[in-house]
């Protein structure tokens, strides 16, 4: 009666279990990426209605006017700031939302679930527990009356500015967007880092000139913070 195996056998299982490994890896990342991808569209969603309510009592989008009326009212922990975390932390110290989860983006550089502690304006949204970028206009404006094909926030990041620049390895060489009407639509990212738009050719969805989304404005995307 044999028993055990031989080695050649034994080689042989081990080949195919190592191959069998490799096959499924690239499918495993695959499937956390599109997770990954629609998480955040859910979290940008849940943003998109709270920035609707906001923009509803604060007669705009949260910039530096909003802050200064939201201290005016007496609001605690109002974060001071020039980078994403401030200006969408205005949420939070608005009363517009209640919760530092849905500003999580999975795979953004340094990225992490806030806490919900937001007692002071450095804990509010701290470092890190904010996935998302946020767009305003050149001079640290927020966006006026904008169209409902311009992005709001936008993720995920590796840059931001007039020229933003996107990091293709979190979605899978995707990105999302939050449009005015709390919709979130995407694309693809270039090898550039680019995030192509339909029907926008190599411009992308930032592309300046007389088809810009932007009109004769130029965009200012501000960074999460610590990106």
């Amino acid at each position: 009666m044999r028993k055990g195996f031989t080695l050649v056998e034994l080689l042989v299982v081990i080949a195919i279990i190592a191959v069998l490994a490799g096959l499924a890896t690239p499918a495993i990342l695959k499937a956390q990426k599109a997770a990954a991808k629609a998480q955040a569209t859910n979290n940008a969603k849940e943003i998109g209605t709270a920035l609707l309510g906001f923009v509803e009592q604060y007669g705009g989008y949260p910039s530096e006017s909003t802050r200064e009326q939201l201290v005016g009212e007496g609001a605690e922990a109002v974060p001071e700031g020039n980078d994403a975390n401030s200006y969408l932390g205005q949420l939070l110290a608005s009363g517009a939302v209640d919760s530092e989860k849905i500003f999580y983006v999975k795979g953004v550089k340094g990225s992490v679930e806030g806490d919900n502690i937001f007692s002071s304006p450095e804990k509010l949204l701290a470092q890190g527990e904010n996935g998302f970028g946020y767009v305003m206009i050149e001079g640290d404006e927020p966006l006026h009356s904008p169209g409902s094909t311009v992005p709001l926030i936008v993720a995920p990041l590796s840059k931001g500015g007039a020229d933003p620049v996107f990091d293709p390895k979190p979605f899978a060489d995707q990105y999302i967007y939050l449009t005015p009407d709390g919709a979130v639509s995407g694309g693809k990212i270039s090898k550039e880092g680019v995030p192509i738009a339909k029907g926008r050719g190599k411009a992308g969805l930032f592309g300046a000139g007389k088809d810009s989304l932007f009109g004769e404005d130029v965009p200012d995307v501000k960074e999460p913070r610590g990106l």
